[in-house]
């Protein structure tokens, strides 16, 4: 089973941060940073460039690397039906919007509805994708140097 590299985009401004919302299927809703799949030959910064506009319209360029998180999924049923995302290690990255206006939002993610602006409090309120961002949003925005916010293993499908 492959080991999914993502990159992730914390895009902070004006005291709110960007997140994707998410309905599944059961009707639970989550919400995760903007970001995506690294495709082969494709650096890390150019794959969080890439999906922050794809998912969200929004043009950005990367600030620096803010930290790392790690999911292994245990339920059997994500294994069989979603074996490239039972196991991510999450590159986030703080960027910046370098344009003031929106593009066409052209491949919405797995389950998402849409984006929204929140601060960091009401996210830290929010059902977060990775789980290590639940109640450290602040910490990880304010931090001058990269975090490590280590390894978590699920056993129920998020």
């Amino acid at each position: 089973m492959p080991i999914r590299s993502a990159a992730k985009a914390l895009m902070y401004e004006n005291g709110k941060i960007l997140l994707n919302s998410h309905k599944t299927e059961s009707g639970r809703i989550y919400y995760d940073l903007p970001g995506g799949g690294q495709r082969q030959y494709e650096t890390m910064e150019e794959t969080v460039i890439r999906e922050v506009l794809e998912e969200t319209g929004y043009t950005v360029e990367v600030v620096r690397f803010q930290c790392i998180a790690e999911e292994i999924s245990e339920d059997p049923a994500m294994q069989t039906q979603y074996p490239e995302y039972t196991h991510r290690i999450m590159h986030i990255f703080l960027v910046r919007r370098i344009t003031a206006g929106k593009a066409e939002i052209c491949e919405l993610d797995f389950e998402q509805t849409g984006s929204v602006w929140v601060t960091p409090e009401e996210a830290d309120q929010l059902d977060l994708v990775p789980r290590q961002l639940c109640g450290q949003m602040r910490k990880v925005i304010e931090s001058e140097t990269p975090l490590y916010l280590g390894s978590l293993k699920l056993r129920q499908q998020l």
